[in-house]
């Protein structure tokens, strides 16, 4: 006892010496997941010009950008042209996260004793601009505006034909006091016109919850947060959109599958060695529940969602040039308030679940990441759900995993520009479920925390991205999903089990061996164009196709959608 109460006070001295750290003077807030920059930055990392890059758990803070980018910045006579200037360009937007300068930026509001917003230098300058932006030696205030203006059209067996228009607006507020205290906080709503069930169809627009209402024409998103961060450690707690994984295409632990969550998380590196803590509030299966008024006869429905928590920890240990290796271990439980024991960032998840009554759903994962040619970078991720190492090798249920092996190739055949990802994921059957609480899978609102895929399922997934010129992107991405449905009667009652969906467990009239791709077989071919022009700095000309094929053997059904979508977006 006295042993783990010296590990726990040396744990906490750590981490209060990492947030005491004085010498840190730069931006503590994130960078949003969906910023070119963690493409920019990976590619540099499979060309051998980024050492030590820890990406796994993404956002990364500013700070950590701009160091990466100053490190890409020393190794810049390795880069082609094309990507000298987008390395500028990234410089150019983190400048102010690199040595603090405002040269670099302009500010439509201006504050007392600055410069007034000029618009023949500025609208079409290479400056960052912002509505307001203010700072000094220890302060610093950005506040962007956001407009998003989307057309899109679908021809196929799903919706017939239809099309769908929306204007997204909203704000964004950022910036970090005393050098230590990050905040932010974005805002969008979106008025649409045409096909909701188009709309519905996007993977991020669907998780809005207005978009199914239907006396409404709208959709809306927010994210904010505080972190305070240390020369070592950081704590913030907040929402935003989180992928934790070393997947391109899948993000095995966390994905964008789900709607953004709310969490704690805490982090410490030092060197070669990475920590992270996590603690996520999700939401379990929406139902209702039905009441009545006393003295009223009318019958009353009220939404219900179960309470549901993530708690995560991750070791990574990174050999520049050479592996990162991370081990984590994760747990899901529900249906009562926060627990303590998950809480408590210096704890074995699963020997902390034993002793609370073995309830819960417990996880571990282990990844890797090479880098010992440049040019070529190889990653891998084995889930465990559930492990029994005298039965491994033999098809039992209760063997549930999910593995995970990808291949990056800057440059292929020696082609200027060019990255080439390879992904192949693989999730056996009656993964993520479980059946000791029907709200303890590995889900949130239903949908699967990991892998969009879901268990008894596998997927390869081709990625080609290429720089033709500056602020030009053009990519291509192949998918081909396979996977094995459950085998209902045409009542809705379950008929055969093959582990096919997470939301239901193994019974004990199942056979006990599995069977990978048993039950309603679903083949499924997805490709995908998209390119993206900065027209203007912080104007983006965005199009994309989509063309998906989804053949439903068993049932002998076929499907085969079109999708167009034209965007431009502005930050001002």
């Amino acid at each position: 006892m006295m042993k783990n109460l010296r590990i726990i006070r040396a744990g906490l001295l750590f981490l209060l010496l990492g947030l005491s750290g004085s010498s840190v003077v730069a931006q503590i807030e994130n960078v949003p997941v969906r910023n070119p920059v963690y493409r920019f930055l990976e590619r540099m990392e499979t060309r051998g010009v980024l050492g030590r890059y820890f990406d796994a758990v993404k956002p990364l803070a500013r700070r950590d950008v701009a160091m990466f980018l100053e490190e890409v910045k020393q190794h810049e006579q390795a880069l082609s042209g094309t990507e000298r200037e987008f390395l500028e360009d990234f410089r150019r937007e983190f400048r102010f996260d690199i040595d603090r300068t405002d040269e670099t930026y302009r500010s439509t509001i201006s504050p007392p004793d600055s410069q007034p917003f000029s618009i023949g230098g500025s609208v079409f300058g290479p400056e960052e601009k912002y509505l307001f932006a203010a700072s000094d030696s220890s302060h610093s205030l950005f506040v962007n505006g956001l407009l998003t203006m989307d057309a899109r059209g679908i021809s196929g067996d799903a919706l017939g034909t239809g099309d769908a228009q929306y204007l997204q607006f909203g704000g964004r507020f950022r910036g970090t006091l005393f050098n230590h205290l990050g905040y932010y906080l974005e805002g969008t709503n979106a008025q649409f016109w045409g096909s909701r069930e188009l709309l519905q169809r996007d993977p991020i627009i669907s998780q809005s919850h207005t978009i199914y209402v239907t006396d409404t024409r709208n959709f809306d998103f927010a994210e904010g947060y505080v972190k305070y961060g240390g020369e070592i450690a950081s704590v913030q707690v907040g929402r935003e959109r989180l992928l934790w994984g070393t997947g391109f295409d899948q993000a095995m632990i966390a994905s964008e599958n789900v709607r953004v969550y709310d969490f704690i998380r805490a982090q410490a590196r030092y060197e070669w060695f990475q920590y992270t803590f996590l603690h996520a509030w999700l939401l379990g299966e929406r139902s209702s529940l039905q009441f009545t008024v006393q003295g009223d006869t009318t019958i009353y429905t009220e939404p219900t969602n179960a309470d549901k928590y993530f708690a995560a920890h991750r070791f990574e240990v990174s050999f520049p040039g050479v592996i990162d290796v991370g081990f984590q271990e994760m747990v899901i439980y529900s249906n009562r308030s926060p627990d303590l024991a998950y809480l408590n960032p210096l704890i074995v998840i699963e020997s902390a679940q034993r002793s609370r009554g073995e309830r819960d759903n417990v996880y571990w994962a282990f990844d890797f990441e090479t880098r010992f040619l440049a040019g070529l970078q190889l990653n891998g991720t084995i889930l465990f759900d559930d492990l029994h190492l005298d039965e491994f090798f033999a098809p039992r249920w209760y063997n549930r995993y999910a593995y995970q092996g990808g291949i990056a190739l800057s440059d292929p055949l020696f082609l200027p520009n060019l990255y080439l990802n390879v992904e192949y994921t693989r999730v056996e059957p009656f993964v993520f479920s479980h059946n000791r609480s029907r709200e303890s899978t590995y889900s949130s609102l239903g949908s699967v925390l990991g892998p969009r895929i879901g268990p008894n399922a596998e997927s390869w997934a081709l990625r080609l991205d290429w720089l033709p010129v500056n602020r030009l992107l053009l990519s291509a991405t192949i998918t081909l999903e396979r996977s094995g449905e459950n085998v209902y009667d045409t009542a809705g009652n379950l008929v055969k089990n093959v582990g096919g969906d997470h939301r239901q467990p193994h019974r004990p009239t199942d056979p006990v061996d599995r069977v990978f791709l048993d039950g309603n077989r679903v083949n499924g071919t997805v490709v995908q164009g998209y390119i993206s022009w900065e027209a203007v700095h912080q104007l983006w000309i965005e199009g994309g196709y989509l063309l998906e094929d989804w053949d439903r053997i068993d049932q002998g059904t076929y499907e085969r959608n079109h999708t167009w979508e034209l965007k431009a977006k502005l930050e001002f």
